[in-house]
């Protein structure tokens, strides 16, 4: 039951970020474990550099989420998905699905991706949940397999990092999207 100091999901404006909401930006992912936290800077870098391929959810005011993507510049027709962010008080209300559908529906303009990526932690399962509902929503295949070990950080104790990949059956993901909404 929402109480009157729950905020509601129903005010949610989606918005690219500007170079204003950087530091709303770090201190969202700051309050966000087990999310990695960068330096501020980047993400000042993102809000304006990469506002493209990012957006923000923001309630009363307040940024409340986060998803930030590039176009991975090795791998032509792969959107990136680097972090995805929602505030403690807006969890179990679909807001990073709702990211993610609002960057990949209403937000891109670059035609001709075919595969949607990020890398997830084993113990995320909040992300690995956001990935395969987006999939099932959408009709794509999830693949999944290894890409940073343990070793791979150092001695940093950070726990392996799975590649997930969401493709559609036709290789048109953006095609096939944009159709259906």
């Amino acid at each position: 039951m929402e109480t009157d100091n729950t905020p509601s999901d129903k005010n949610v404006i989606f918005r690219k970020p500007s170079l204003q909401d950087g530091y709303a930006i770090y201190s969202l992912i700051q309050n966000s474990p087990p999310l990695d936290l960068n330096s501020s800077y980047l993400y000042f870098l993102q809000a304006d550099h990469f506002s493209d391929t990012c957006v923000v959810a923001e309630n009363q005011g307040q940024i409340v989420g986060f998803i930030s993507a590039y176009f991975n510049p090795k791998a032509s027709g792969n959107l990136f998905v680097w972090q995805v962010a929602v505030d403690t008080s807006m969890r179990g209300k679909r807001l990073a699905l709702r990211l993610l559908e609002h960057l990949v529906c209403n937000q891109l303009e670059k035609p001709g991706f075919d595969r949607i990526s990020a890398t997830i932690s084993p113990s995320n399962i909040a992300s690995q949940k956001l990935f395969k509902r987006f999939a099932e929503t959408h009709g794509l295949s999830v693949e999944k397999q290894s890409y940073l070990e343990t070793q791979h950080f150092g001695d940093l104790g950070h726990e392996a990092e799975e590649l997930y990949t969401l493709k559609s059956p036709d290789n048109q993901l953006f095609k096939s999207i944009l159709f259906k909404h």
